[in-house]
């Protein structure tokens, strides 16, 4: 037991003697801490400690990727709690210090770009974003190659801002894709190939393509409501946008029924 206790003394000494070591220590339980809050899902708890292991990162050098990895981690709990001007700031600086760590191409800087692309996206600002979203693309797909989830991930963040800058011919091409790898990589019950298919169908309604915007709301209404229920918020809105269509098509029964059936899921939801 005294062995122990000098040894424990040792080491407290060691790192008093040493600030980067004592550092190192307290980022650790910073960081450790700020996880096991974000995983319990107490974001004001995290925020906190993510600033305190940013805190603990000042003895680090500017470009160590430690800092990065530290100030990214913020951003995304940022992000949840929607302080978006914070996260982007955040993203923007841990982007800056990957770079210099591990290279523009390298997959790292792939992974904060997306990270700020989808602060850009939930801000609305759909320009900035989509040079952002193409070159983390670009790097996943160097990265981990074209079939992987995350470029599909890209992909379909690439495909929705265009749709929302009213680009349809241009969203076409990457929301297919995305559609493609996820179906290939997860099946056909997967509420990621749902997300993919009805951002599709919605461009190809806007593109006058009725028939593959009708196939694509009918799988997308499928897949929701046997992965989330029929009371989802998200299986009400793919009834919707598809009842608008077939109101379009002059199916108003069919569009009649997903009419009501959304009301009735909305209804339930306030309840």
């Amino acid at each position: 037991m005294r062995l122990v206790v000098s040894l424990l003394a040792a080491a407290c000494a060691l790192n008093a003697a040493d600030p980067k070591a004592m550092a190192d220590a307290q980022w650790r339980m910073a960081m450790s801490s700020a996880v096991n809050a974000v995983n319990a899902k107490n974001l004001p708890k995290a925020e906190q400690l993510f600033q305190s292991a940013v805190q603990a990162t000042e003895h680090f050098e500017a470009t160590d990727p430690r800092v990065g990895a530290t100030v990214n981690g913020l951003g995304l709990v940022l992000k949840e709690e929607k302080k978006f001007a914070e996260a982007e700031k955040a993203f923007g600086r841990a982007l800056a210090i990957m770079e210099k760590a591990y290279g523009a191409d390298s997959l790292d800087v792939g992974n904060v770009s997306f990270n700020l692309a989808s602060v850009l996206i939930a801000e609305g600002r759909y320009d900035a974003a989509l040079p952002i979203v193409l070159k983390c693309r670009a790097l996943f797909e160097k990265n981990l190659g074209k079939d992987s989830l995350k470029t599909a991930s890209a992909l379909c963040m690439a495909g929705d801002a265009y749709r929302n800058l009213k680009k349809y011919g241009e969203a076409e091409g990457p929301l297919r894709q995305c559609a493609d790898v996820r179906e290939a990589a997860g099946g056909m019950e997967n509420t990621e190939l749902a997300d993919a298919l009805f951002s599709l169908a919605q461009v190809y309604q806007q593109l006058g393509k009725y028939a593959m915007a009708d196939s694509r709301f009918k799988l997308a209404e499928k897949i929701r409501e046997l992965t989330l229920g029929v009371t989802s918020p998200q299986f009400a809105d793919v009834l919707e946008a598809h009842a608008a269509l077939l109101k379009n098509m002059g199916r108003d029964q069919e569009a009649a029924k997903d009419l009501a059936m959304a009301s009735a899921v909305r209804r339930t939801t306030k309840k």
